[in-house]
């Protein structure tokens, strides 16, 4: 998580994980995150805090993001692969 780290300023920043209510946290791309460092409270997308780690909260906060947002084409792709087709 330090290379994210220098992206931090004045606002805290989405980093590209989400998750859906009771399933694992995947990047923005569809690959599964791996837990690499620890995610705090119980939101389904995670951002940079102001303690120097990671937090969780409703993906409709606003805050700029590090890594691409997820856009219609990739939302739909990931249910594409969820849904087995």
């Amino acid at each position: 998580c330090p290379v994210l780290l220098r992206y931090r300023g004045r606002f805290d920043h989405w980093i590209g994980l989400r998750r859906d209510p009771g399933q694992l946290w995947k990047w923005a791309n569809g690959t599964k995150f791996n837990n690499l460092f620890p995610i705090g409270r119980g939101g389904d997308c995670a951002y940079l805090n102001d303690v120097n780690g990671v937090s969780s909260w409703r993906c409709s906060s606003e805050r700029p993001w590090i890594c691409t947002k997820p856009d219609a084409f990739t939302q739909a792709q990931e249910a594409a692969v969820e849904g087995g087709l």
